[in-house]
């Protein structure tokens, strides 16, 4: 005759269940939780727009300092009981209970997962941040450029991690005026490049190594211009941008040839065709003597397109241009369908 001991385990289910969502760590994501300095995470969304898109609705992501995933939410196929172990009741009262069993106080009937996404933060801050308008801004009147706002502001709304989205700031060289974020248009970089070069070759600096730009250079440059773009642009081409706020900054080389081509072929090539010899001498005489045999063609293949007679074009977006959306994440093979997560633990207890 069977004993209570080896009858199996009571399971019983409480009236009073409780909500549980459980959340599904990807293995890098849970190694650096456990790790003796655990980052902090951030539970983000993009904050809705006031203007119509025809965009996916933004989903919720939590970040890292330097990683963005997506939260998903997953249906299972079976219930999941969340149990705990509850005692059961002797046969004599007056004996406590050795025995114990299990009491379902809750059920899930989906996850939570995290899928890593492939961001796209230049396109969302290209969409978020105006164009400066140098002849029409007036501090605190704004009528002309909507929804103006902060660079605190928009990192707090950015669907991605803080280090994804000062690389896209410093990518657009973004800058702030007043607690306002600004990003200079194509043109107003080629004018600025242009008065930078003028006035390195009248003071003879070198600009292909260290030198110090801060009372001397961006002088004429901030007669014309707020200071905070030009700083920015340097900020976009320096090799270091920790050290630019010292009043020094090094030049990338590869950078600075790539973004000065970038620039103009913007600048001299959208909406018209060019000739490549000529756009070329024009894009070499903009660049430091050194460096001017660096500037081919190969290196703006993203940014052209060969019309097949000898000319060139611009394409891609525009510095004034407002495009919105992220790169939709990569498809993920347990969000498809239903989640298997019972073939999970079998696995585990194999």
């Amino acid at each position: 005759m069977s004993s209570q001991d080896d009858s199996g385990i009571s399971f019983s289910i409480s009236n009073d269940q409780q909500n549980f969502r459980l959340l599904e760590l990807p293995p890098s994501l849970l190694e650096l939780l456990a790790s003796e300095h655990p980052p902090s995470l951030y539970l983000k969304s993009e904050q809705p727009s006031s203007v119509a898109s025809s965009a996916p609705v933004p989903t919720a992501v939590i970040c890292t300092h330097d990683q963005t995933f997506e939260v998903r939410q997953v249906q299972f196929s079976n219930i999941l009981y969340i149990v705990q172990p509850s005692p059961i009741p002797a046969g004599n009262e007056s004996e406590p209970s050795s025995v114990s069993g299990v009491t379902a106080i809750g059920q899930c009937k989906a996850l939570l997962e995290l899928v890593p996404v492939q961001t796209q933060p230049v396109q969302f801050l290209r969409n978020a941040i105006p164009v400066y308008n140098e002849k029409k801004y007036q501090p605190n009147i704004h009528q002309w450029a909507p929804e103006i706002k902060s660079k605190q502001v928009l990192l707090t709304n950015a669907p991605f991690s803080t280090a994804e989205f000062e690389a896209a700031w410093t990518e657009l060289c973004a800058f702030e005026i007043e607690d306002e974020a600004w990003r200079p248009s194509a043109l107003q970089l080629h004018e600025i490049w242009a008065s930078f070069m003028t006035e390195t070759r009248i003071q003879g600096i070198d600009v292909t190594n260290t030198f110090q730009y801060i009372g001397r250079i961006l002088t004429v440059v901030e007669d014309c211009w707020d200071e905070a773009m030009p700083h920015a642009i340097l900020r976009r081409l320096s090799s270091d941008h920790e050290n630019i706020s010292e009043g020094c900054v090094l030049i990338d080389r590869f950078k600075c040839v790539q973004w000065v081509g970038r620039v103009y072929l913007e600048v001299l090539c959208h909406g018209s065709q060019r000739a490549p010899s000529n756009f070329l001498q024009l894009w070499k005489d903009h660049l430091p003597e050194r460096w001017r045999e660096d500037a081919k063609l190969d290196i703006l293949q993203a940014f052209f397109t060969d019309l097949g007679n000898g000319s060139i074009k611009f394409k891609g977006p525009l510095s004034t241009a407002t495009n919105q959306g992220r790169k939709a994440p990569a498809a993920s093979t347990t969000s498809k369908g239903k989640s298997k997560w019972h073939d999970k633990f079998k696995a585990t207890r194999a």
